[in-house]
């Protein structure tokens, strides 16, 4: 078994062409603790918590089996990322969570989640200015995707996205454009 420390040492290695693989290789040897993976992705170290969490969204979506027992992990965690690049693939988990197409393993455990902090946080993190593109879309996705469970956030997200669509990017304003329609498909439905 790989402890946290030669885990966090393994992720520290100068980039290699087959680095994807060589993390690929290290997750699929069933070696290491997936805990210590949560720990790893949210160090100051940036090169190695974003590889940490590349590790956990491979984890989610190749080995549910074992991801599915910390999806804990995953919502305790969220509050505590800083790091931009590790944001980014939080809530892209996040978002596939909460996608009507989400892996059948994770439906049970999903509903009984308290997303009430998940919301706001995610408001907050689309206001933010600092934040990348790629994970306002992921927290955009993921908002319109609980619109199903907190009817309410449709007409904020709404509003957010009207009020972001001047000054953010032409990715930011294609996924805006898809979720616009979905809500508004929703809203029809209700």
């Amino acid at each position: 078994m790989m402890d946290k420390e030669q885990l966090f040492n393994e992720l520290l290695q100068p980039v290699e062409l087959q680095m994807v693989s060589k993390l690929i290789g290290i997750v699929e040897s069933n070696e290491i603790n997936i805990k210590d993976i949560f720990q790893i992705s949210l160090n100051t170290n940036k090169q190695a918590a974003f590889r940490a969490a590349w590790m956990l969204e491979y984890l989610m979506l190749n080995k549910p089996q074992d991801f599915i027992y910390h999806l804990s992990n995953l919502f305790d965690a969220l509050s505590q990322v800083k790091n931009q690049s590790v944001i980014r693939h939080y809530t892209k988990m996040i978002s596939l969570l909460t996608s009507k197409k989400v892996n059948p393993i994770y439906i049970i455990p999903i509903a009984s989640i308290d997303f009430n902090p998940v919301v706001e946080l995610f408001f907050s993190w689309l206001l933010d200015e600092k934040t990348l593109v790629a994970s306002k879309v992921h927290c955009m996705q993921t908002l319109a995707n609980l619109n199903l469970r907190f009817k309410w956030i449709g007409t904020e997200l709404l509003q957010t996205i009207d009020y972001l669509e001047p000054q953010e990017s032409i990715a930011f304003f294609a996924r805006a454009k898809v979720i616009k329609k979905t809500l508004l498909k929703q809203s029809q439905n209700a």
